[in-house]
């Protein structure tokens, strides 16, 4: 038999694409941004505004935190330690290239609650389902407020990113049979993947049982999401742009959604520059005042990532030494 040709050089590949996809992207936006008004942008930041866009991040951690705390069995991680797990992984998911710092939430998991890695990928899979399914929700409340009840666009935008969420049980469903009949018979290699889509499928079920806790979750990423609205809107205000919240929003979650698209450095940079610049001239803010206040305020919002994770994570560290004294 030929052997099958190895799957690595191709992944390498696409991910080489995809950064160069992004590169492209924030070197167009750059351009027309110029670099000089970004860096004017980011020293005039009233400090005020960015003491408000610090809380407002903090407030959304938290909202992360207790989503995931509620996404866990009981008493597994309470809120303010699921708080810490949440902004480490957090930071690791922008700041690792080609987002393969998303494992970084079933590594936390593992090292502080002590789940084995698939059910941290059940839990992942879900935050992350939750993830999509309110954005879609505030994707269309945003063109719904900028453009009223008539957009047709509201209820595109909704379907499309509803859709994953709702299909993820039956996503999973499959993905479980055809691990069962392709994987399980090569081998005990092809077994202990079988079991690990096997553990996350029922991850995910288990979540189904907990419908309490399930709307809990999916009202603190509701939030969680209006609070890193409020970072974005006191940024721009402390760089002297205190647009309508509605203009705020409605940006903001075009530049989200641009982030969902499989083109990646570090920190989704290149694709929130470009959603951004993209929907904020779509809404009549001039092309170079919305490519630049993009790239400064993403600048910004990845520093208060970093400064939360590191923070998180010497929180973390220092846990886990007195637990072992």
């Amino acid at each position: 038999m030929r052997a099958e040709p190895r799957k690595e050089p191709r992944r390498l590949a696409g991910r080489l694409i995809g950064a160069a996809i992004a590169a492209a992207l924030l070197v167009a936006v750059l351009a027309v941004a110029r670099p000089e008004e970004v860096w004017r942008l980011l020293r005039a930041t009233d400090g005020r505004f960015l003491a408000a866009a610090v809380a407002a991040s903090a407030a959304s951690v938290a909202m992360r935190g207790l989503r995931l705390s509620m996404l866990l069995d009981r008493s597994v991680l309470g809120p303010l330690r699921a708080s810490l797990v949440a902004a480490a992984a957090q930071a690791a998911a922008l700041f690792a290239p080609a987002r393969i710092g998303e494992l970084a939430l079933p590594w936390l998991l593992s090292r502080t609650a002590g789940r084995d890695f698939a059910s941290g990928v059940g839990t992942l899979l879900a935050a992350r389902t939750l993830d999509i399914a309110t954005l879609g929700m505030w994707s269309a409340a945003a063109v719904l407020a900028v453009r009223g009840l008539s957009e047709p666009a509201a209820l595109v935008i909704s379907v499309l990113l509803l859709a994953p969420p709702l299909l993820l049980p039956l996503t999973l469903a499959v993905a479980d049979r055809l691990a069962l009949r392709l994987l399980a018979p090569r081998g005990l290699r092809g077994r202990r993947w079988a079991r690990r889509v096997r553990r996350v499928r029922r991850e995910l079920e288990a979540l189904a049982r907990r419908p309490g806790r399930l709307a809990v979750a999916a009202a603190a990423s509701i939030a969680m999401w209006g609070f890193q609205w409020a970072v974005t809107w006191s940024l721009l205000a402390g760089m002297g742009y205190p647009w309508p919240p509605t203009t705020v929003v409605a940006g903001s979650v075009g530049a989200s959604v641009a982030n969902l698209l499989p083109f990646n450095i570090v920190g989704n940079l290149g694709t929130f520059e470009a959603g951004w610049t993209a929907v904020f001239t779509a809404l009549g803010v001039p092309l170079r005042e919305a490519a630049a206040t993009g790239v400064a305020a993403h600048l910004w919002g990845l520093a208060l990532a970093a400064l939360l994770g590191a923070l998180a994570w010497a929180a973390l560290s220092v846990g886990a030494g007195m637990a072992r004294r």
